[in-house]
């Protein structure tokens, strides 16, 4: 008996040590687990701004710095992918007798939110020309714009422009502008941080004449190209009006800030969310 009962012990402990080795193990493996996967939850806030040099800032086909070079950046607060609120400067070249301000800076805001392939841009902004000859009328001025766009994917996209106001440059009389934006984008399987597109503009404005020394309604149009590298843009368009000098003159008081010009532009665009 006393044969059996040791073998017996020596079995019942075997199989409870065994049992606490099969144990400790499993603890151990449960103590360290897998981390745990958390989703980054998207800001509601962001920031995004940007810097260009130009070698021609033209307006609605109209040169504001008297054909020279200008350079120009913004920065803009947007809220929850629906508000934005921001500012654009850029320097202008208004030789006298016009009213020479040191600067444009344009205040603006509204509402832009996108719906699967269809976007709307709807707001409002203000044009304030610092630094204006005293002897000149203040310019500044306000318009509501409206920007529909259809997006194509990958392919390219359509934007319209509309914009309008009760006080074109400050003489309290209506004006409108109308324009149409296609864009290409052309793919390159072999460089992937490299995007090429091609497009251009065709638009027009309308005077209301009844506060206007005969204003000449025109059309404006550019087309061209460019390539973005990662956050910056090379962009290189030709630009042209129908207004004739005399008509520009009439427009500008300038007969030569309406014809053609081959427009370049380096830009750096990104935000705060894109520098984490």
């Amino acid at each position: 008996m006393n044969g059996l009962a040791g073998l017996a012990l020596k079995t019942l402990t075997g199989v409870a040590l065994g049992a606490m080795l099969v144990g400790s193990a499993s603890a151990a493996d449960l103590a360290a687990p897998e981390p745990a996967v958390v989703a980054e939850v998207p800001s509601m806030i962001d920031v995004a701004f940007g810097v260009a040099g130009v070698t021609d800032y033209r307006f609605r086909g109209i040169t504001n710095s008297k054909k020279d070079p200008a350079i120009q950046g913004y920065a803009e607060l947007q809220v929850a992918d629906w508000f934005y609120a921001g500012v654009w400067g850029s320097s202008v070249n208004f030789p006298r007798p016009l009213s020479d301000p040191s600067m444009e800076i344009d205040f603006y805001g509204g509402i832009r939110h996108s719906f699967d392939f269809f976007s709307i841009d709807i707001g409002g902004l203000y044009y304030y020309y610092p630094g204006e000859a005293k002897f000149a009328r203040e310019t500044d001025y306000w318009e509501l714009y409206a920007k529909p766009a259809v997006s194509f994917g990958d392919f390219g996209s359509i934007t319209g422009n509309i914009y309008w106001t009760s006080d074109f440059v400050n003489l309290g009389n209506d004006a409108l502008y109308l324009s149409v934006i296609p864009k290409v984008n052309v793919p390159l399987a072999a460089f992937p941080d490299l995007s090429f597109y091609v497009s251009g503009e065709l638009g027009k404005q309308w005077f209301d004449k009844s506060r206007l020394a005969n204003p000449r309604d025109y059309v404006t149009w550019n087309i061209g190209a460019g390539v973005t590298y990662k956050a910056m843009t090379l962009d290189v368009r030709y630009s042209d009006t129908d207004l004739t000098k005399r008509e520009c003159a009439l427009n500008t008081g300038v007969r030569g800030w309406c014809g053609d010009a081959v427009v370049g532009k380096i830009s750096f665009d990104t935000s705060l969310s894109k520098l984490k």
